[in-house]
């Protein structure tokens, strides 16, 4: 299966060209303008540098959410239009879960089995996140919008970690530091370490998608956002009451 594999969903976004598994050609943006500029020349680049056109394609990957409203529907947008131009279909991923298979465990503990938090910052205290085993990817704590500490007792209070043996975290993402702060005031007494600067990567789009399979393809039409928290608009006398 030979696929284009999108993200738009948080503040870098990144696209690539994928067969089998194997990588074709992707690239990764960290430019600060608006990912309605940057996107499309991206996959142009891609595409061209694997030297495949869309009609090559057997599907499309794309990041649905959770992170920023905006990037999520830009990069939906766009796929969506991609994949009905050239009568494909989709596959879509989970941000959070794009975003841990993203990384490698290159943590010391060698041996340690290992919970990964990926995690989105949203603001006063939230985060868009979940906790999968790394070894395994089964979820252990579903993906949604939390509250940190929240967030931090439920992970603490799993059996994988209460009854587990070497068992450490991994929080990624840009929402580590709000999570630092949450484990810190609870005082968790496990081996915790941060990646703040982890972003989703082409391959972790990748590993999702083909993870999935083509049983997971569909029409480019019933594609839909994952949010995770919902958009909120000050009513008229919210803002006059400032």
């Amino acid at each position: 299966m030979r696929i284009l594999v999108c993200d738009t969903s948080n503040s870098t976004c990144c696209a690539g060209v994928y067969e089998d598994g194997k990588a074709l050609a992707y690239k990764l943006s960290f430019e600060k303008r608006t990912h309605s500029e940057t996107f499309m020349p991206l996959v142009h680049e891609v595409m061209a540098e694997a030297g495949i056109t869309h009609a090559d394609l057997d599907a499309y990957a794309v990041t649905v959410g959770p992170g920023s409203f905006t990037g999520v529907r830009i990069g939906l947008s766009a796929v969506k239009a991609m994949a009905l131009a050239a009568g494909k279909g989709c596959i879509p991923v989970s941000s959070t879960e794009a975003l841990a298979r993203s990384v490698d465990n290159a943590t010391v503990a060698t041996g340690a089995e290992t919970l990964l938090v990926p995690a989105f910052e949203a603001r006063n205290n939230r985060v868009f996140a979940q906790a999968i085993e790394d070894d395994t990817a089964k979820t252990i704590v579903k993906e949604d919008a939390y509250d940190a500490d929240e967030l931090v007792k439920k992970i603490l209070g799993t059996p994988e970690l209460i009854y587990g043996t070497k068992r450490q975290i991994i929080v990624v993402g840009d929402g580590a530091e709000t999570m630092r702060g949450a484990f810190e005031r609870a005082k968790a007494h496990v081996n915790i370490y941060y990646a703040p600067g982890a972003a989703i990567m082409p391959k972790g789009i990748a590993e999702a998608a083909f993870a999935k399979g083509e049983a997971a393809i569909i029409n480019g039409r019933d594609i839909k956002a994952s949010y995770c928290a919902a958009s909120r608009v000050k009513t008229l006398k919210e803002q006059q009451n400032g």
